[in-house]
């Protein structure tokens, strides 16, 4: 077991300790006497109610009949945090900014707003794949950008995907937005693996559309 799997299994636990009735009327979750459901970037989890653990439907759309994968750390680590941490009287401002320019975030905390840089080559190259693929994902063009889409990575919390096209001078640029009260919602840490779940699965949708990079 990696250290990854490691931390995970260790915070399973803390899981429990949290109100799930909460989280139901909270967050609007379906709900059975054995599973949570929730659904994130675009795929259906389920977390079982007495022991915390967290699976995904095979092809991830809510269909647990052909069995269950185990959530990886960062899928996870994203459900846990946002059903555990978030705030009380968390609630969306409507105003949107880079993840280093959050109210009370230092520039220089590690993480950065450059995370995604790895993908902008496939997206300038493939940018009607892109639009599917955040079509697929339930996102709504927004005017931003060269290309903008605004995603509901959970159905309450939207991130935004903001593209420019390069040229001569300079290179592709993607940028993920997020709303000012982010952190109301989940820890800094968090943000970086909610992205990182989201391009993932952009990043899928692109190369079956494609056949790859």
């Amino acid at each position: 077991m990696n250290n990854y799997e490691i931390t995970k299994e260790r915070i399973r636990p803390e899981f429990l300790k949290y109100s799930q009735e909460d989280m139901i009327r909270r967050f609007g979750l379906d709900y059975s006497e054995k599973y949570l459901y929730l659904d994130f970037c675009g795929a259906r989890y389920r977390i079982e109610r007495s022991t915390g653990v967290v699976e995904k439907s095979p092809e991830g759309d809510g269909d647990f009949r052909r069995g269950a994968v185990p959530g990886n750390y960062e899928e996870v680590l994203s459900i846990y945090d946002i059903l555990c941490y978030s705030r009380p009287e968390a609630a969306l401002s409507g105003r949107w900014c880079l993840v280093n320019s959050l109210p009370g975030v230092g520039q220089n905390n590690g993480l950065g707003d450059n995370a995604v840089q790895r993908y902008e080559q496939e997206i300038d190259r493939y940018p009607e794949a892109f639009r599917e693929a955040c079509g697929e994902l339930g996102g709504r063009e927004v005017p931003m950008g060269d290309m903008g889409y605004e995603i509901p990575v959970f159905p309450f919390f939207p991130l935004r995907l903001r593209f420019y096209y390069g040229d001569e001078e300079f290179p592709a640029q993607l940028s993920v937005l997020f709303d000012e009260n982010t952190l109301q919602y989940m820890h800094y840490e968090t943000t970086y693996y909610v992205v990182n779940c989201l391009m993932g699965r952009v990043h899928e949708k692109i190369l079956k559309k494609t056949g790859g990079f």
